[in-house]
């Protein structure tokens, strides 16, 4: 069974502080994305934090990730983890398992 998560992250220092941090924070995202970990990713529209979707098998998997966040290593932000098994998908998610709905 595919499991999902949601993971959201607080930003715990001010604009300037994640904009110095951003830069290195974004490498590590793409190094994940190329694992095919990661899914999609964002800042939210308040600013207070992001969203990320990402595909493991556990929580622990995602705690070892996120641990070399440089946003993690330079106190910017705290995580909050959310599994979820999906039921159904739309067109432009591949997920084995997970029937369309079209």
């Amino acid at each position: 069974m595919t499991t999902l998560w949601i993971i959201e992250s607080t930003y715990l220092k001010s604009g300037e502080e994640l904009a110095a941090i951003t830069p290195q924070h974004r490498e590590w995202l793409d190094q994940h994305y190329t694992s095919g970990v990661f899914i999609t990713s964002g800042r939210k529209v308040d600013g207070t934090g992001g969203v990320l979707v990402a595909q493991a098998d556990s929580e622990q998997q995602l705690r070892d990730i996120f641990k070399d966040d440089p946003f993690v290593l330079n106190g910017c932000s705290e995580y909050r983890y959310t599994a979820f098994h999906p039921v159904k998908r739309g067109k432009s998610l591949e997920l084995e398992g997970v029937p369309l709905v079209e």
